[in-house]
């Protein structure tokens, strides 16, 4: 079972299409809809963001709804410990409780790939999921940057 953590991030992805960017250099970018805590509530207005990653070892690029093609075989962690709505949660910690965007905890595929592309564990990969509506994106890679 795919244990999903979420990202701290202070948005919420709303998407029905991911745009990546892949370069051969080892960075990727990837465009998404989402919302703003001062949209949520909205649900009208969404803002285009763009996560950067620096350094990128494999990228899966997957046409399947996520939670539908992986029914029973995954679980978000719950965070809101203080069982408090969604929006209360942002409010309360400044990020989503389940942001559409995650680390995957005790990654096979980071375990089986480690060997590969960082032996030494100098490169710090993680195991990431974007989730769009009706694709999802997943990716080995190290640090990223919002914009």
């Amino acid at each position: 079972m795919k244990i999903l953590i979420p990202e701290e991030v202070d948005f919420k992805i709303s998407t029905t299409d991911l745009f990546v960017e892949y370069k051969e250099r080892n960075s990727a970018k990837i465009k998404l809809e989402s919302f703003l805590l001062e949209d949520f509530k909205q649900k009208e207005k969404r803002t285009t963001i763009q996560i950067e990653f620096k350094l990128v070892a494999e990228l899966k690029c997957i046409s399947l709804n996520f939670q539908e093609s992986n029914y029973e075989n995954f679980e978000i962690l719950d965070i809101n410990e203080e069982n408090v709505s969604e929006y209360e949660f942002w409010v309360i910690n400044g990020y989503h409780p389940s942001s559409g965007f995650y680390q995957i905890d005790d990654s096979h595929w980071l375990k089986e790939s480690k060997e590969r592309y960082d032996p030494r564990n100098r490169l710090n990969l993680k195991h990431y999921l974007i989730e769009g509506y009706d694709s999802y994106v997943e990716l080995l890679a190290s640090n990223y940057v919002i914009n």
